[in-house]
């Protein structure tokens, strides 16, 4: 009776497992289809042999691996799209080719290889390196404007030098960029060329604005005047 029961129960599971391949033979038949991979010359499939990719060096065209052909100068990059190849550091590519990039004197190569910038001291003036003329009483800034130079303190361009900034009493230097290069201390304002002094009214004090003044509580403006309300 127990031999009976056993050989029907491994019949039955014997079934089940035919029936689920079969099935999995109709619902999933890339699992069998894997095996017919074609895989072209100097080409390789991938862990699931599912599909293939080009060994390096190679490039696919026409579901073939054909030779990456690089010039002079050039390396592969091992991409599978493009030409394959680039130039290497201080060559550029023109046309199917790579070309020394021709270096100006006082230029070097930018991290990029295949831009340059001038030295410090130096700026681009019609594809060259021309030495930048710093004024008397200034110094190389490396900055964009001013041609690469900017003026010591207590002086502002004025063209191609550096004029002195004449401070008016009551006044000191400032570092803006535009204006007189001065400013006037807190309690005064600039009038032409001058630091005059702010009319401060009685129940006033000097606000937190420049050239302001407010009214000490309670106490409101009225024109030029502080009055209580």
């Amino acid at each position: 009776m127990l031999r009976q029961t056993f050989t029907a129960r491994t019949s039955f599971r014997s079934g089940t497992i035919s029936l689920l391949c079969a099935v999995m033979t109709v619902f999933f038949p890339t699992i069998s289809a894997s095996a017919e991979l074609n895989v072209p010359e100097n080409a390789s499939a991938n862990s699931y042999n599912t599909s293939w990719r080009c060994d390096d060096g190679f490039q696919e065209q026409d579901d073939a691996c054909v030779t990456v052909e690089i010039p002079d100068n050039a390396y592969l990059n091992n991409r599978s799209y493009g030409r394959g190849w680039e130039c290497v550091f201080g060559y550029k590519r023109v046309d199917e080719g790579c070309v020394l990039i021709d270096l100006p004197d006082n230029a070097y190569l930018e991290p990029s290889g295949v831009r340059w910038s001038c030295e410090r001291g130096f700026t681009i003036d019609d594809g060259k390196c021309a030495p930048i003329n710093v004024p008397e009483n200034g110094y190389l800034s490396d900055l964009s404007y001013n041609d690469g130079w900017a003026c010591d303190r207590g002086y502002k361009a004025d063209g191609d030098t550096c004029a002195r900034i004449n401070v008016p009493e009551n006044g000191y230097l400032s570092t803006a960029r535009s204006g007189p290069g001065w400013k006037c201390d807190r309690g005064y304002v600039a009038s032409g060329d001058s630091c005059v002094a702010i009319n401060v009214p009685d129940n006033a004090h000097l606000g937190y604005m420049e050239e302001s003044w407010e009214c000490n509580k309670p106490h409101v403006q009225r024109g030029d005047v502080c009055v209580l309300p």
